[in-house]
């Protein structure tokens, strides 16, 4: 079983952090419900970061996306080549889809041949 635990270290928390990742990004995979950045990292982990706007819905409605999306980041740590750092931005209507789809949308876009394409040439 993989390491399913999300420590402080696998995340982006500052803004700065984002801003650079957006800055260095090497990458960016649009999906039906959202919009994936990558950028390459000092660490030999990956990390990520998640933006939900005021656009999605309520708190609540927004809370519960985010934790959609850190819960397929957190069982699915293979799915996210390490040495990067990813944003994943939600986008209008994220709201209508569940657990499995989300996690079938990440994985297909992570699993892309563009994406390979650009993870092989590091």
């Amino acid at each position: 079983m993989s390491d399913e635990k999300f420590p402080k270290i696998e995340r982006l928390r500052k803004r700065r952090e984002f801003k650079r990742t957006d800055k260095q990004k090497i990458a960016r995979v649009v999906t039906k419900h959202l919009v994936i950045l990558a950028a390459p990292n000092s660490q030999t982990h990956a990390r990520i970061g998640i933006t939900v706007s005021k656009k999605i819905g309520n708190a609540v409605t927004r809370n519960r996306i985010k934790r959609l999306l850190r819960e397929i980041y957190r069982r699915n740590k293979n799915l996210f080549p390490k040495g990067y750092d990813y944003i994943l931005i939600a986008k209008p209507h994220i709201w209508t889809t569940t657990y499995h789809d989300l996690y079938q949308e990440v994985a297909k876009a992570l699993g892309s041949s563009t994406w390979e394409k650009r993870y092989s040439s590091r």
